[in-house]
């Protein structure tokens, strides 16, 4: 079981362990997920299932998410990690990425961890679905379903003017189809402080997220600025996959 004594890279590496038998329960509640789906009235519509792994005694949601009436037999299946630290519940998605730590380091796979927190779902049901009765299993499943990509900004003064009070782990955030998603973030992993990034291993990078606002809810200036951070980050991003995949230095591989 996971406990808040490891390291992100061995939550990680605990949950991957624990994949075949997650492949095996999401096709093993599907049938079940189906039929009551087609008892649903109204759409979009969700079943999810709580399942301990036996061996790790990590805990899931599994869920199933249908648009609509034609999707109840091919529904959308997904899962996550529930865990309870002090007082706190949280969401918790494992991803893989790709990492650039310099300009002048070469752009790897890392892991990456998402931890949602209560706030951040129950304001994501309040501020986007216009539902405060969901709960944060169910905020979850609409999240994650309807938010599947992501594209991480910088958080400028011009999308948060008090930018500053959340120190460095508070200037990074993501842009996803719903609005925009406030974290707290940091990098796990060895650092030294030579100035040479080259040698630093980065281990994990970990996102809590925090608070979730619309974008119909913020300013014209908070919105243009999102929209100019976005372009940066995307043009940053294809030059540097370009430049890599022609040299010959694209390592998409997670290191041990």
């Amino acid at each position: 079981m996971i406990t808040d004594l490891e390291t992100y890279k061995e939550v990680y590496d605990n949950i991957v362990a624990d994949h075949e038998k997650l492949r095996y329960r999401i096709d093993y509640y599907k049938p079940k997920a189906i039929k009551e789906l087609r008892n649903t009235k109204t759409f979009p519509a969700w079943k999810w299932y709580e399942y301990e792994c036996p061996k790790s005694r990590n805990k899931y949601i599994i869920y199933y998410y249908a648009d609509n009436k034609k999707s109840i037999d091919n529904p959308r299946p997904g899962c996550f990690l529930t865990i309870n630290i002090g007082k706190g519940e949280f969401i918790i998605k494992w991803l893989i990425s790709g990492y650039k730590h310099s300009n002048e380091t070469p752009t790897k796979a890392v892991r990456l961890i998402h931890v949602y927190s209560k706030h951040f779902l129950l304001r994501y049901a309040e501020r986007f679905l216009k539902n405060c009765t969901l709960g944060v299993i169910d905020s979850a499943c609409r999240f994650l379903t309807r938010n599947d990509l992501f594209m991480p900004l910088e958080i400028t003064e011009g999308i948060n003017r008090n930018v500053a009070k959340y120190g460095e782990g508070g200037k990074r955030g993501f842009r996803v189809q719903d609005g925009m998603c406030f974290t707290q973030s940091w990098l796990e992993g060895q650092f030294y402080n030579d100035g040479d990034k080259s040698k630093d291993k980065v281990d994990a990078i970990v996102y809590v997220f925090t608070t979730f606002v619309t974008e119909s809810d913020m300013t014209i200036e908070q919105r243009l600025s999102i929209d100019k951070e976005h372009w940066k980050k995307w043009i940053r991003a294809y030059m540097d996959f370009t430049d890599e995949a022609t040299n010959g230095e694209l390592t998409l591989r997670l290191d041990q």
